[in-house]
C-alpha cells in the first residue's frame, strides 16, 4: 500500500507541463519524457516527416557575414572532431546492416565528437560511432551504432528513437586530445595532430563533410505493437559547403582513434588506427537547416 511521485502535481496545469526550466532537473526530465512520446506519436501517425513536437515558427534568420563574424570571434559554435576509416572487420560490419539496411558500395566506419556549446545552461556533448549503410529508398547514411553522453536525460531521448546512448563519468572535447571517461576508464580517445595535405585529401575531407543531416536508426515502439520504424534524422548527405555552417575554424590533420576493447564497435577499427581528419568549430547561418526525421 502506498504511492510513489515522480513529477509533482505543481508541475502541470490543466494536463499541461508549466514552463520548464533547464536548470530544474524535474523538468529537464519531464522535457526527456515529452520528446520521446511525441515521436512516438509520429510513429504511430500517417506523418512522413517529424518537426519532433515542435511547433512551425518564423522563417530562420539569415546571419549576415559580420554577424557569424562576430559570433566567431566571442568563441561560440559547436567544436569537435570527424574522422572515417575502412572497416578492418567486415564481417562484423555486415552484423550492423539490419533488414533493410544493406551494405554499402564503399563501407566505412565515422567517428566523430562535438562540443555543442550552444551558450544554454546545460552544456552537452556527444560522441558518435557510425557505419555507412544503404537504405531503402537508395540513399547511403551513417547508422549509429554507439554514442556516448553526459547525462540521463539525453540517453532516454536517443536510446528511444534508436541512438545506443550511454551516460559517461566525465567528457572531455579538446582540439589535441577527446576523451570518454565510462566507469573510471576511457572508453573513446581521439588525439588530433594538424598536418599538410594535399589538395586531393582536402576536397575528399571537404566533400565529406559531416554525418549531419544524415543518420539513421530504428525507433523501438512505446504506443503499439510492430516491427522498429528506420528513420533518417534529417534529409541526406550535404557537403563542407552545404551544410548552412560558417566555419571559424576547420583543420585538417591525422587523428588517432581508440575505442575500449570491451565495445565490439571497436573492433571495426584497425590496429593502431590514424587517419586524415578535421578538427572544426562551426556557427549556424540560419539556412539548410534540413531538420527533423523522416521514415525511411
Amino acid at each position: 500500500m502506498g504511492s510513489l511521485t515522480t513529477f509533482p502535481k505543481s508541475r502541470f496545469v490543466d494536463g499541461e507541463h508549466v514552463p520548464l526550466d533547464e536548470e530544474n532537473v524535474i523538468d529537464r526530465m519531464i522535457r526527456a519524457r515529452v520528446a520521446c512520446h511525441n515521436v512516438a506519436d509520429w510513429i504511430d501517425s500517417d506523418e512522413e516527416v517529424s518537426s519532433m513536437g515542435r511547433k512551425k515558427g518564423p522563417d530562420p534568420v539569415i546571419l549576415t557575414q559580420e554577424e557569424l563574424e562576430a559570433k566567431a570571434a566571442a568563441g561560440e559554435g559547436t567544436f569537435g572532431h570527424t574522422a572515417v576509416v575502412e572497416p578492418a572487420d567486415l564481417e562484423l560490419y555486415e552484423t550492423f546492416m539490419y533488414p533493410p539496411l544493406r551494405m554499402p558500395e564503399k563501407p566505412e566506419v565515422m567517428v566523430s565528437y562535438w562540443d555543442m556549446n550552444d551558450g544554454t545552461v546545460n552544456r552537452f556533448m556527444e560522441g558518435r560511432i557510425m557505419v555507412k549503410a544503404l537504405c531503402p529508398d537508395g540513399i547511403e547514411s551513417w547508422l549509429v551504432i554507439s554514442v556516448p553522453v553526459p547525462n540521463f536525460h539525453t540517453c532516454l531521448e536517443g536510446n528511444r528513437w534508436g541512438w545506443p546512448k550511454y551516460v559517461c563519468d566525465e567528457m572531455t572535447v579538446e582540439k589535441d586530445h577527446s576523451e570518454c571517461i565510462y566507469e573510471g576508464k576511457p572508453s573513446l580517445t581521439i588525439n588530433f595532430t594538424p598536418q599538410d595535405f594535399d589538395e586531393e585529401i582536402i576536397k575528399q575531407l571537404e566533400e565529406r563533410g559531416t554525418e549531419g543531416g544524415n543518420t539513421v536508426s530504428f525507433h523501438m515502439s512505446i504506443h503499439s505493437a510492430g516491427l522498429p520504424t528506420l528513420m533518417r534524422q534529417g534529409s541526406g548527405p550535404r557537403n563542407k559547403n552545404e551544410d548552412g555552417t560558417y566555419y571559424a575554424e576547420w583543420e585538417a590533420g591525422m587523428i588517432k582513434l581508440w575505442g575500449r576493447p570491451e565495445d565490439k564497435w571497436s573492433r571495426l577499427l584497425p590496429e593502431n588506427c590514424e587517419v586524415p581528419g578535421v578538427w572544426m568549430r562551426r556557427v549556424r547561418t540560419g539556412a539548410n537547416v534540413g531538420g527533423g526525421m523522416r521514415k525511411l
